[in-house]
């Protein structure tokens, strides 16, 4: 079973500049987990915004990463039970292994849901495999 462990992004309008961010995550030895979920909706009109294009940027040398479509659903709040279409980033550490790990993504969207203009992230990932 994958332990859910859930970032989400929000689509905000005309913002955004290329910038990075780091996720601290705790996970079990011996199983996959999500740690990080990229999903963008306008939370005013319920709509779905642009779907990430996620790369791994830097290999994890403890396991492996999994970067996958995925389909969230609000469990409260006005969009609730509305399905919004996003990227899952999986980690999954190899057998027996317990320590730190370190990896990266890079990734791109437009920066308007018509918009020619694209916009460039990157995530650092220190996980805890315990």
């Amino acid at each position: 079973m994958i332990k859910y462990i859930v970032g989400v992004a929000f689509l905000v309008a005309g913002a955004g500049v290329a910038s990075a961010e780091t996720f601290s995550r705790d996970v079990r030895a011996n199983r996959s987990s999500i740690v990080n979920r990229h999903v963008y909706y306008d939370g005013q009109l319920c709509s779905s915004g642009p779907i990430a294009q996620v790369k791994l940027k830097k290999q994890p040398k403890h396991g492996t990463v999994k970067i996958v479509r995925s389909v969230w659903t609000p469990k409260k709040g006005k969009c609730k039970g509305k399905k919004f279409k996003g990227v899952d980033i999986i980690y999954t550490p190899k057998r027996g292994y317990r320590g730190v790990e370190e990896f990266s993504t890079r990734y791109s969207m437009p920066r308007y849901t018509q918009g020619s203009a694209v916009n460039y992230f990157s995530d650092k990932y220190k996980v805890q495999v315990k």
